[in-house]
């Protein structure tokens, strides 16, 4: 079971920690495509590593272990990297919802009981 992640900020004002919360996520998402970055340059060696090979099996028509022990031919590996990519534009486009969430608590504008929060939309970017 994954334990909980907590976030924690004593600041003057609630704005201050907001801030601090947003930089918080920003930091994490720029890892996070630090990460992504490397496992696409990792899962492009691979693939190519794996042409390579197909290639040298069929130049010497040898059969590879795999196939010759299960009678099926390997299946591709799902890419990863872009599966990462969309957890992060979605991180962002919540991060983005929460941020306007908090200004809404803050504001000292009244929200009418049963209204529908309007937020713009705006296109995920990690700076």
């Amino acid at each position: 079971m994954a334990s909980p992640v907590i976030f924690l900020s004593a600041e003057e004002s609630s704005q201050a920690a907001s801030a601090g919360f947003i930089q918080e996520m920003r930091q994490t998402l720029q890892k996070a495509q630090e990460i992504t970055q490397v496992i696409s340059e990792a899962e492009s060696i691979a693939e190519d590593a794996t042409k390579f090979c197909e290639a040298i099996q069929a130049q010497h028509l040898v059969q590879s272990k795999k196939l010759a022990l299960t009678g099926k031919p390997q299946a591709a590996a799902v890419p990863l990297a872009a599966s990462l990519t969309r957890e992060i534009q979605a991180s962002v486009v919540w991060t983005q919802s929460l941020l306007q969430m908090c200004n809404i608590a803050e504001s000292p504008a009244s929200v009418d009981k049963g209204s529908t929060l309007q937020f713009p939309q705006s296109r995920p970017t990690v700076q």
